[in-house]
């Protein structure tokens, strides 16, 4: 991740796509930072070089993925509070989105992509984009969803916190944001309890044990946002720490929520949130903006 790299968006001319350059755009003027809209295409059939391939077939594919770039660029400066300063930058390539993406992440501040998309053009489908880019980045990642035509939603920035080195990367981004977009944090911790133990104790026992698991994620909790409110005292944050499934509370959160923002991998309350099924169902299922902060490889 570069913090003075551009903020890399994934286009294929799906309304998903526009979704994510209008939020993007924001995301960008916010950070001072550029805009570089990225569309990718294949040819299908097999050709041993590109001299070999029938004209009729890299041409069209070539202008509807301009145009769908063209739509973009039109929408950002739309979008943007000042168009004139926005530095935007278009990009073709000829090839498989997911390793464009991933390429581009080394050196972009984030990458921006959508839920779903237009498979005809783009290389895959957008679905299957973010989630293997969400896997594999080196840099923040953001899956929008929800958002309105201003590309903005009300709302605080809500967090996963589980005391891991990922979640801590994700304190920075969610504080980060949340001062950005002058809105609040609200900070979460979920617990479960091990169904194996829970079933050969008494309810005495239970009471105990479950009082124990709170008061342990209120030390997550604490030891998690140490020093950030003092970094960015202009956010105000709501805690919340309580038993269930993180999932579902972060859902739950999502409907009222500007953005949601987890790591890239979790553990004890948060392990839901592995990037692996369960992280994916999140991705298309949370209510707003889902950024995931990843980590770059070297670290």
């Amino acid at each position: 991740m570069d913090k003075n790299g551009p903020i890399v968006v994934g286009v294929d001319g799906s309304n998903a796509s526009f979704d994510a350059v209008r939020w993007a755009t924001r995301a960008a003027e916010l950070r001072g930072a550029s805009l570089t809209l990225v569309s990718t295409y294949q040819i299908t059939d097999v050709y041993t070089t590109f001299a070999a391939m029938p004209p009729q077939l890299g041409p069209p594919m070539r202008l509807e993925v301009n145009k769908g770039l063209e739509s973009a660029s039109a929408i950002a400066k739309a979008a943007a509070k000042d168009a004139d300063a926005l530095s935007i930058a278009t990009e073709v390539v000829v090839g498989a989105a997911i390793p464009t993406l991933l390429e581009r992440s080394a050196s972009a501040r984030m990458i921006v992509v959508g839920t779903r998309g237009n498979g005809e053009y783009f290389a895959e489908l957008l679905g299957s984009v973010s989630a293997a880019v969400s896997e594999r980045a080196e840099c923040p990642v953001a899956i929008i969803s929800g958002i309105p035509s201003s590309g903005e939603r009300e709302g605080p920035v809500v967090l996963g916190v589980d005391g891991s080195s990922a979640s801590s990367r994700a304190v920075g981004v969610a504080f980060e944001e949340a001062s950005l977009r002058g809105t609040g944090l609200v900070a979460v911790h979920t617990w479960a309890e091990d169904v194996g133990l829970w079933k050969i104790h008494s309810d005495s026992d239970k009471d105990a044990m479950s009082s124990a698991q709170d008061a342990a994620g209120w030390v997550v909790m604490s030891e998690s946002l140490a020093g950030w409110q003092e970094q960015y005292p202009d956010v105000h944050v709501d805690r919340i720490v309580e038993h269930g499934s993180a999932v579902s509370k972060i859902l739950e959160l999502s409907k009222s929520a500007q953005t949601v923002v987890v790591g890239s991998r979790g553990r004890g309350g948060f392990s839901g949130l592995l990037l692996g099924s369960t992280s994916r169902s999140l991705s298309h299922r949370v209510e707003c903006p889902l950024i995931i902060a990843r980590e770059p490889k070297h670290e």
